[in-house]
């Protein structure tokens, strides 16, 4: 390591232990923005960062949890010299909840060490905590965690980290069993003794050099990870005269043994990890492990019962040339391409794409080499789509006429031509029945033909009639064009701001619609999903307040959407309202539960988008979510939550209640199985009480 003069602290300076806000101003959001919020939320499977979103920092320490470990032990290496004073609160509040959210993560047992190291002048003395071992015991390791105490660090702002590292390694009882996790987790803002340096009245020296310290962690089977803590305000000249020092031991130690460093003198990574911190923790219900086993054998007992069960995933494009593509949602090609992905999508066995993915492929599709004439084609294979239509809209007065290709991705040409003409309240019953009449041999077109004539698909040619008949033509587009906003939000990979955004829009086009006397079950109904899509959202960014505020506006519409549900010509929407108002606004657990069953319920024409919605909040409930824990009439069973997890697994692999199944519960491709038999309860944190 490169010689650079130690910075000697002055004495005034060392009398100042006030806690300061460097960060963000006042000492209590300082407490939630360094190493505390790191804690807070990296060993949460709820709240952990994206690991694709934290720039430099590449990586996740649930990920580092090997599933095949029979258990792990952690030591936690603390700096507890001054300039960490602001960080020391934060750090023994948050780590009996690291612990807590290690034994969710890995199902195992977790042993804990928690030690204190200083400056070279106790480098001859135990370090504290040390000689107590690995406890397995939360209250003996929580009188270790009270231990974390500033102390003096004086003279030099270097740290005896060095040694503190290798007396943690050589001297604590590591287990031998080579299938054990065992990690170091190396807290401090500061970084050892250059090499050169060596000041014997004061001990102050480099003890051990970088190459020995991670020789000796890899004998051990250890794995070093890092938190890079930014010092408090009175040390910040010494702190940026060092960081790059310490940013370079500790990135040594962690990439060389296994581990990851998370460094939070970077803004953007500091930003991150607050605001994943700024989310209220839920609390997790055991349901169990889940296997390949386990989805397959729901798949095999479904085959047996109604043969094989096939679906398609349907790609519908804006109505628009393909020269003019656009995907500006008052444009009435788009809103035709809306209203059939609505429709499609509730029909047996059909699953439709998101608008968001289908316009992101098309831009990309656009700006690279693929001729225009493979489009569709090239379009199939990168959707993964089973069927995919595009074609155009023409509107002579109050009257539509549309014209749809039909393309499959083994098809360089159209498979089918579809054409339909009317009124917008009854072009789609025309359109459906010219999907049926279709005459084309693909295996594709033959299911999509069968799922336009189930008794679902009799059910939405009565419904648009009832839904738009009663609205002048600017409020049938506001009311198609909200819905594409609302089905836009529901993308859980896209960014919160941008997920806010498009339920503002829908907001602007459905609040006049709920004014008027004449505004229908539909339109309550769907404001009832958009407050419901922001006070998720808003929760996800730590908005709680606001988020509570949204969830009771939510379910104030739908109980409006609940007194005019029998108007609706649909009897799966009539009874998803009645699920919904017995579970949130009745709190009528049981009741909630039946009306969700029934939706579920299998047939030969199933695999209903409403039903995985059913599935979804069937699991919450039998695991004591939305208030269902403290019902008297009602007792959660863990088992039925776990079943309904699977079931959404083996039968909506590619939704996105199926990728929250995976990052909670910490599915494993390699092993085929959850990582974690935990599951989070998120609706409790909606609710106010009522």
């Amino acid at each position: 390591m490169a010689s650079f003069r130690c910075v000697r602290f002055s004495a005034s300076k060392m009398a100042l232990l006030a806690i300061i806000g460097v960060f963000c101003g006042a000492s209590q959001i300082f407490a939630q923005s360094g190493a505390a919020a790191a804690l807070d939320s990296i060993f949460n499977v709820r709240t952990a960062p994206d690991a694709k979103s934290m720039g430099i920092f590449q990586g996740s320490f649930l990920d580092a949890i090997r599933p095949e470990s029979p258990g792990m032990q952690i030591a936690f290496l603390v700096d507890t010299t001054e300039s960490m004073s602001d960080q020391l609160a934060g750090i023994r509040e948050k780590i009996p909840q690291v612990v807590a959210d290690l034994k969710r993560a890995t199902n195992g047992k977790v042993e804990v060490a928690v030690v204190a190291f200083a400056d070279s002048g106790q480098g001859q003395k135990p370090l504290v905590g040390l000689n107590d071992g690995f406890l397995a015991d939360d209250a003996k390791f929580g009188k270790l965690v009270d231990n974390l105490q500033p102390q003096s660090g004086r003279p030099y702002f270097p740290e005896a980290v060095d040694l503190a590292v290798f007396k943690t390694i050589q001297e604590l009882p590591w287990s031998e069993d080579e299938k054990m996790t065992r990690w170091l987790m190396v807290i401090t803002d500061a970084p050892p003794y250059d090499s050169s340096f060596d000041e014997p009245k004061t001990q102050s020296k480099r003890w051990y050099e970088t190459d020995a310290l991670v020789n000796l962690a890899n004998q051990r089977g250890i794995s070093i990870h890092a938190l890079l803590c930014e010092s408090r305000a009175e040390e910040k000249a010494a702190f940026d005269a060092s960081v790059d020092k310490t940013r370079n031991f500790l990135g040594q130690l962690t990439s060389r043994t296994g581990g990851l460093m998370l460094d939070l003198s970077f803004s953007q990574i500091k930003e991150k990890v607050a605001s994943a911190a700024k989310r209220p923790r839920a609390d997790f219900a055991y349901v169990g492990e889940i296997t390949d086993q386990d989805i397959e054998k729901v798949r095999e007992a479904a085959r047996e019962k109604f043969g094989e069960l096939k679906s398609l995933r349907v790609a519908v494009l804006p109505h628009v040339p393909w020269d003019a593509m656009t995907f500006y949602y008052e444009d009435p090609g788009v809103q035709f391409a809306t209203q059939l992905r609505y429709s499609l999508g509730r029909l047996p066995g059909i699953k439709t794409i998101s608008s968001r993915d289908i316009e992101a492929e098309f831009l990309r599709l656009k700006s690279g080499p693929v001729e225009k004439s493979q489009w569709p084609q090239a379009l199939c294979l990168r959707l993964r789509a089973d069927i995919l239509i595009a074609g155009d809209l023409r509107v002579i007065r109050d009257s539509y006429d549309v014209q749809s290709m039909i393309y499959t991705p083994k098809a360089d040409k159209p498979v089918a031509a579809i054409a339909a003409s009317g009124t917008q309240d009854v072009l789609m019953a025309s359109y459906l029945k010219a999907v049926a009449e279709s005459h084309a041999g693909t295996d594709a077109m033959t299911l999509l033909a069968k799922a336009v004539n189930s008794e679902q698909a009799s059910d939405l040619r009565q419904f648009w009639p009832g839904v738009l008949g009663q609205l002048d033509a600017k409020d049938k587009a506001s009311l198609i064009s909200a819905m594409d906003m609302v089905e836009k939000s529901l993308d859980i990979l896209v960014e919160p701001a941008l997920r806010i955004q498009d339920l503002e829009t829908a907001f602007s086009l459905l609040d006049p619609l709920a004014a008027d006397p004449k505004a229908t079950a539909f339109t309550f109904a769907l404001l009832a999903s958009a407050h419901y899509n922001m006070a998720k959202t808003q929760e996800e960014i730590g908005q709680t307040e606001i988020a509570k505020a949204n969830m009771q506006k939510a379910i104030g519409y739908l109980t409006k959407a609940f007194d005019d549900r029998r108007e609706l010509n649909d009897r799966l929407l009539q009874a998803e309202i009645e699920a919904d108002y017995s579970l949130l606004v009745r709190k009528d657990f049981p009741a909630a539960v039946r009306r969700y069953q029934a939706i579920t319920q299998f047939s030969e024409a199933s695999l209903l988008k409403m039903a995985l919605r059913a599935h979804w909040m069937l699991a919450g409930i039998e695991c004591g979510d939305w208030g269902a824990a403290s019902s008297d009439d009602f007792k959660p069973s863990p088992a039925l939550a776990r079943q309904n997890l699977i079931e959404i697994l083996a039968f909506w692999p590619e939704s996105e209640e199926a990728r929250v199944i995976h990052k909670y519960m910490r599915w494993n491709d390699n092993s085929g199985q959850t990582g974690t038999p935990y599951f989070p309860k998120e609706g409790d944190l909606l609710l106010t009480a009522n």
